[in-house]
């Protein structure tokens, strides 16, 4: 990884820099004066910070960063001391108070940022959230009279989609810890533990492996509310699959993808239906490569489920569901292996490989997470494939 060029930045000055070029052609190709940004990790993109008190788990204080085509970018911000350690932007304007959202000095700092404002665009559209309020937003908007307010998700998108060298160092990172930290869990699974235990003791181990923080824990056992995040203390039981699905946070970035273990010796069924989602992912991991759409990656996806002779693990999974989609700030983001996306794969983009395969009440989700290369794919998630038998 490149040298940070501040001793306590996540990113170096060239980092950010190509971040903001790359954002700038795109703005110039869709006419674009301004980008107006507000959600957490899309504020964490571009600034190569984090501002929040505590992300996602308060709404009080929101920060702008405000990307001009031309000119220097400028934060308005609560949480300014955070920033001057990590971020190379110098423009980081304060405000005061909590109640209101302080419109006017977004206002003024956007004529600062651009003396020239026609089009500003924002985070309106597919998987996007701003990170001020819907009435302060829609007030802004109608001060800005003159003003077209566009929605950018698109270009942030195609930006947070393709990874630098850098980001996909923290990626690696969080895949290795959370193999680890998994693995660990399966040597420690016994009999009497419940699913709150389970998944408890996988976030301590994420951290106790090296993660900055547990991005999520879901069990994939095949009963309801298994999936939920607060977990119930419902016993484990032998003769149950356990998959865990779990990712850890390196600095920013996380991963997303599980392994399984059998709670006692595994059954033919579930050793057939381990190795049915291996063979189908495998064919996909084989077709990873330039040029090759989501859309047909599902395609074959859904073809090789087909000639295991087993079924989908449920009818949404070739159906509108998806098999695989895009991480890096978020445990999932675009693009998505499904029949609708059209996205083409190119070097650098981040895309997981997810299958599901179903032998009666068998079933198997596997995920492994891959960057494109100029000549194929290489893969991040390097945990061993093994179907592990637990002794309880």
């Amino acid at each position: 990884m490149t040298t940070p060029d501040r001793p306590y930045a996540l990113f170096s000055n060239g980092e950010m820099t190509r971040r903001h070029e790359r954002a700038r052609r795109l703005m110039a190709e869709q006419e674009l004066d301004a980008l107006l940004i507000s959600g957490d990790e899309n504020f964490q993109y571009f600034t190569g910070a984090n501002a929040s008190l505590a992300q996602h788990t308060s709404l009080t204080r929101p920060s702008v960063c405000i990307l001009p085509r031309e000119g220097e970018p400028i934060v308005l911000t609560q949480g300014g001391s955070s920033l001057v350690l990590g971020s190379y932007i110098e423009d980081i304007r304060a405000y005061d108070g909590i109640v209101a959202f302080p419109v006017e000095d977004v206002v003024s700092a956007l004529h600062d940022a651009s003396t020239n404002l026609r089009r500003i665009g924002v985070e309106l559209g597919q998987e996007q959230r701003m990170g001020l309020p819907v009435a302060d937003y829609l007030s802004l908007v109608e001060r800005m009279r003159g003003v077209t307010f566009t929605d950018a998700a698109q270009l942030i998108i195609g930006l947070r989609m393709v990874k630098s060298a850098e980001e996909l160092f923290y990626m690696r990172s969080a895949a290795d810890i959370t193999g680890r930290a998994r693995q660990r869990l399966f040597d420690e699974v016994h009999a009497g533990m419940t699913e709150r235990d389970v998944s408890r003791r996988m976030r301590q181990l994420m951290l106790e492996e090296g993660a900055d923080a547990s991005a999520f824990v879901i069990l994939q056992l095949d009963k309801p509310g298994a999936g939920c995040p607060y977990h119930y203390e419902r016993p484990i039981e032998r003769g149950e699959v356990l998959a865990i699905d779990a990712g850890a946070y390196v600095g920013m970035y996380t991963i997303d993808y599980v392994r399984m273990a059998t709670l006692g010796p595994a059954t033919d069924s579930q050793k057939r239906t381990h190795a049915a989602v291996l063979e189908v992912t495998n064919k996909m991991v084989a077709a990873l490569g330039p040029g090759l759409t989501c859309s047909e990656l599902f395609q074959l996806g859904k073809e090789a489920i087909l000639a295991t002779g087993l079924d989908a693990d449920s009818p949404a999974r070739i159906g509108l569901g998806r098999m695989g989609h895009g991480q890096g700030l978020l445990i999932t983001e675009p693009p998505s292996v499904c029949a609708e996306d059209h996205t083409v794969l190119e070097p650098g983009l981040v895309i997981s490989t997810e299958p599901g395969v179903r032998d009666g009440d068998v079933q198997f989700v596997w995920e492994d997470v891959h960057v494109i290369t100029e000549n194929g794919s290489e893969q991040l998630t390097l945990e061993p494939p093994t179907l592990r038998e637990l002794v309880l």
